[in-house]
């Protein structure tokens, strides 16, 4: 409930407020009119709230944002945009929510346990099927908003960042610079009453050359709530905010509820549409609106509270409105900052093109006539041109918390803030405080924060010495990967110390000092307000500043210095920071300087444990340097067979680190320039999935780099400054899902699952081996798969081939390649201890056939090319002695097979060969021991005797009917036929059938 759900019950139930315009042909009939302060600008000026449509600025809501963000794709579309609006005569004002917003803490942590449940329900999505989750859990990829304020910079389109309160700057903004509108999808515009209002919701960059949206048209929004816009700040009061929040509004709510009637004749429950129906009722009913404290006393006459203060809410609520309509807009003060280059409150005018400039350092890019504080410590001429109130306040600059709390607590509670602006009307803390920062420092962190260049940490640092750390999409439950909050705290914690000047202060104090023997602490604490799991309330954890080892400069000499020596300070001091401070990152022909900021977070992530797999770690590198990195297009149109949740979770581990580098990056001065560590130009999302899949199918890295020399060349070498000098530990790759199998049937039936996971040399301890059928899976009547059968081809590996994701490995077993049904190939096995004949009992070879999975495959007859199930000699099936040893029968006279089988019977006696010399014609035949033409043939009689030498071969020899050996002469087949029968012993018909005709053919 609360303001909140306006918006939606705007949209549902005023419908006819809600009109479909297209923004680029307003654009081109909009004629400029000169009034105002400014007399603003001759395009069409709109603000866009990125908060609003951070999807809609991405590209929309297109599945490949949770493979951590397609930044390419991203910069291809902003440019269309851009270009789109230019031509129209249309100018867009991007605006970025940078502020702390501590009174607002309630509602931001809030929004954060939405994000987690979302981000729950995307990996248990991903776990489940592997496919993109759907658009609804939609979640804004890690370091979307600084990914955004680079590209629109790089675009030359005009982008700016809020400080205290993000709708008041915005809609002052847009006042104070007299814009034609906004866009965004807040509830709380529509009570500003804007010059006019467009839905973000609905903004859409169409094919036929059209920027396509609603607009909210607020005189049909007075009428269909039929109330009076004067009376539209103490209705949106009455609903609740953050000033006055729901919980406090409840027993009104009941109240005008009960009051309220169905159609039904019983009291309305409480609902979001109902309590808004039921306050616009109460508000329309008022007599009057002049007088706050008669409807303060007439709304909370039955408050549980202490009623004076809940009056005093109310009241306030109702002026933060009206501070943010066009009456109201004179009298609202935003905090003053100045500004060096004339522009008013710092942000950036909209007819003025930022040019984007890389040298080194701060002082020329916004105020080359700066006084030099390098030489000069005193700051009282700096402070010349502020007023007495901005004044005492950076002169006494306390950067520590200013509500009720306890620094050294680890997790404290933060009560709802009851005043609008309430920082500065708070008693003073009583906990240990951070260092004063020098004016300066803080005049060039506002004038850069307002204007969106610098990181937004920065100023809430110096300003209140507190930071947000969001929600990432990332397990909190699993241990394989560590969450990106403590990853990289340690980085945090020295760029602190930079920030702050630690070192200095403590140089400072131990030469002072030196004799008194003062064991005074200069710890540095800061507060960072994290979402952890199980997390019930808005909670801090205190995080101590810890200094480097070298003596770094000061961020005075930083942020001013413009030497050649300070140049070099900056760069070290960031690869201190990184824990990059090696030789071969100096060295461009190793790391070139676009591809420095992702070396130095890999760099990081290696040294700080167990966490990438060393083929993870050339994914990373490969992907960086593939030509498909540009290629919007072809990136486009690739298909991922499967997204794996380790890879998402890498993803979004890596883009923190990137977050964190560049705000490392603009502490220390920015060594390396902003154009130079944009992340579209070393990362794309779906493309490292891409490899990230190659390098788990063990693909060679020449395969990985798509068979480009110089690209693995590249790789080596940033692999190589990566690892220097440091004893790096990989990550094992984890054992299959097949291989947790919780055996839930004695005894271990259907371990592991082989038609999913593979044929695996593994067993649990205790249990039998597992017996084998064809194609090395287990025997369908002992423990086997479900749904296997002898009569049906048993599933083949991928084999060799060279598909979407590489060489796939070749399969342990051997196998034969299978052409139209004839053999053309072979390969042996690779298992130790395999023995010749195939009496080790092992898996049998793999059978790969091409021409569909059944084609010529009858199971009753023996595949051309294939043995027959009993045609090794000496063959004696597993599963026979199974039945025998186990069981208690014979496998010959054992139960029928279960159903769906063929059933096993006892193998039928072939009839036995008879052979005779072939007779002339018109001759009788005669026994000859040379020469060719003897013939074999088939005979019924099985006890026929022979009546020359070859009677040994009445022998009974298990063959098929259609099958005819021919030999040179009767000696060859009496000879052949003589020797088996006298060396080898066989116990069944069967086995010796099968061992002579497999010599004999």
């Amino acid at each position: 409930m609360g303001i909140k759900s306006l918006q939606d019950y705007l949209e549902s139930q005023c419908s006819s407020a809600c009109v479909s315009v297209d923004l680029l042909k307003i654009a081109r009939g909009f004629v400029p009119k000169r009034r105002g302060r400014h007399g603003g600008s001759s395009r069409f000026c709109l603000v866009v709230d990125a908060e609003s449509c951070l999807d809609r600025l991405y590209g929309g809501y297109y599945s490949d944002w949770v493979c951590g963000g397609q930044w390419n794709r991203m910069t291809s579309f902003l440019t269309n945009l851009v270009q789109a609006c230019h031509n129209a005569n249309m100018e867009l004002i991007v605006f970025f929510n940078g502020g702390l917003e501590t009174e607002r803490l309630s509602d931001w942590f809030a929004d954060q346990i939405n994000q987690k449940k979302k981000v729950h329900s995307i990996l248990r999505h991903l776990h489940n099927k592997g496919t993109p989750p759907p658009k609804v859990w939609w979640m804004p990829p890690v370091f979307l908003k600084g990914s955004l304020r680079m590209a629109l910079r790089h675009l030359n389109v005009t982008v700016a960042c809020s400080m205290d309160d993000h709708f008041q700057e915005v809609i002052g903004f847009c006042r104070e610079h007299n814009l034609q509108g906004i866009i965004a999808q807040e509830p709380v515009y529509a009570i500003f009453d804007p010059p006019r209002y467009f839905s973000s919701n609905n903004l859409k960059l169409t094919y036929k050359g059209s920027l396509e949206t609603k607009e909210y048209i607020m005189d049909e929004i007075a009428k269909c709530l039929d109330l009076n816009p004067n009376r539209f700040c103490v209705f949106a009061a009455l609903l609740g905010n953050h000033v006055l929040p729901e919980e406090d509004m409840y027993d009104f709510f009941r109240e005008q509820l009960n009051n309220c009637r169905g159609s039904d004749g019983k009291p309305l429950k409480i609902s979001p549409e109902n309590v808004i129906l039921a306050v616009v009722t109460f508000v329309r009913q008022l007599p009057a609106t002049d007088d706050l404290d008669i409807i303060g006393d007439l709304v909370f006459k039955n408050a549980k509270g202490n009623k004076n203060d809940l009056i005093l809410k109310f009241k306030q609520s109702v002026q933060y409105y009206l501070n943010g309509t066009h009456e109201g807009f004179l009298k609202y003060k935003p905090r003053p900052s100045v500004s060096t280059d004339g522009q008013l409150g710092g942000y950036p005018r909209p007819d003025v093109q930022q040019k984007p400039q890389d040298v080194g350092g701060y002082i020329n890019t916004l105020n080359p006539n700066a006084p030099d504080i390098l030489s000069n410590n005193t700051s009282k001429n700096i402070l010349n041109g502020l007023d007495d109130g901005l004044e005492s306040r950076l002169a006494g600059l306390s950067l520590t918390d200013n509500r009720n709390s306890h620094p050294g607590a680890g997790d404290a509670s933060v009560p709802l803030m009851s005043t609008y602006n309430n920082i500065s009307k708070s008693k003073k803390p009583t906990g240990p405080k951070l260092p004063t920062v020098t004016p300066e420092i803080i005049r060039i962190a506002s004038e850069r924060h307002q204007k969106g260049l610098m990181c937004s940490w920065i100023y809430q640092l110096l300003s209140q010495g507190e930071l947000k750390l969001p929600v990432v999409l990332e397990d909190d439950t699993n241990r394989e990967l560590p969450s990106y909050i403590d990853l990289y705290r340690p980085i945090r914690q020295t760029v602190y110390s930079v920030l702050f000047n630690l070192n200095k202060t403590k140089i400072i104090h131990e030469t002072s000092d030196k004799d008194k023997g003062d064991g005074k602490c200069f710890d540095i604490p800061v507060k960072e307000w994290v979402i952890r799991r199980g997390t019930t309330r808005p909670s801090f954890e205190l995080v101590i500043a810890k200094p480097v080892d070298w003596k770094t400069p000061s961020i005075e000499r930083m942020w001013l210095g413009q030497n050649a020596d300070d140049k070099n300070r900056r760069l070290r001091a960031f690869l201190t920071c990184m824990q990059s401070d090696s030789p071969l990152m100096f060295n461009t022909n190793y790391v070139p300087q676009p591809l420095l900021v992702m070396c130095c977070v890999l760099r990081y992530i290696v040294q700080f444990g167990r966490v990438l797999q060393r083929q993870e770690l050339d994914a990373f590198l490969a992907m960086a340097v593939s030509p498909l990195l540009v290629d919007v297009q072809t990136m486009q149109d690739l298909k991922l067979p499967a997204i794996h949740p380790r890879g998402i979770q890498l993803a979004s581990l890596f883009m923190s680190g990137v977050e964190t580098a560049i705000f490392a990056n603009d502490v220390c001065g920015a060594p390396i320039p902003w154009s130079m560590s944009c992340p579209w130009l070393f990362f794309d999302g779906k493309l490292f999935h891409f490899k990230l899949l190659k390098a788990n199918n063990n693909t060679p890295l020449i395969d990985m780099c798509d068979g480009q020399v110089d690209q693995v060349l590249r790789v080596e070498r940033m692999r190589q400054a990566i690892l220097e000098n440091i004893r790096a530990e990989f990550a094992k790759p984890l054992l299959p899902a097949s291989m947790y199998n919780p055996y839930s049937q004695a005894p271990y039936q259907g371990y592991p699952p082989f038609p999913q996971g593979g044929p695996i040399n593994y067993r649990p301890a205790g249990a039998p081996r597992m017996p084998y059928g064809r194609g090395g899976y287990p025997h369908p009547l002992i423990g086997g798969q479900p749904g296997y059968s002898p009569s049906s081809p048993p599933q083949r590996s991928p084999g060799r081939g060279r598909g979407l994701l590489g060489r796939s490995p070749v399969d342990a077993r051997g196998g034969q390649l299978e052409i139209a049904g004839v053999v053309v190939g072979s390969w042996g096995a690779n298992v130790s201890g395999q023995r010749r004949g195939g009496r080790s009992g092992g898996p049998s070879p793999q059978i790969m056939s091409v021409g569909g999975p059944r084609r010529g495959y009858l199971p009753n007859r023996p595949i051309r090319g294939r043995p027959s199930m009993y045609a090794a000699r000496g063959y004696r099936p597993q599963y026979y002695e199974y039945y025998e040893n186990q069981r208690g029968y014979d496998f010959y006279e054992g139960p029928p097979a279960p159903r769906g089988y063929p059933r096993m019977t006892r193998p039928v006696r072939r009839p036995a060969i008879k052979y005779r010399a072939r007779a002339a014609k018109g001759k009788p035949a005669k026994h000859t021991t040379k020469g060719r033409g003897v013939t074999v043939d088939v005979s019924n009689d099985e006890n026929g005797a022979a009546d020359d030498e070859g009677a040994a071969a009445e022998d009974i020899v298990g063959i098929t009917e259609d099958t005819i050996g021919v030999f040179s002469d009767a000696d060859e087949a009496t000879g052949a036929i003589n020797k088996f029968s006298s060396e080898d012993t066989f116990d069944k018909p069967g086995e010796a059938a099968g061992a002579q005709f497999n010599d004999l053919a």
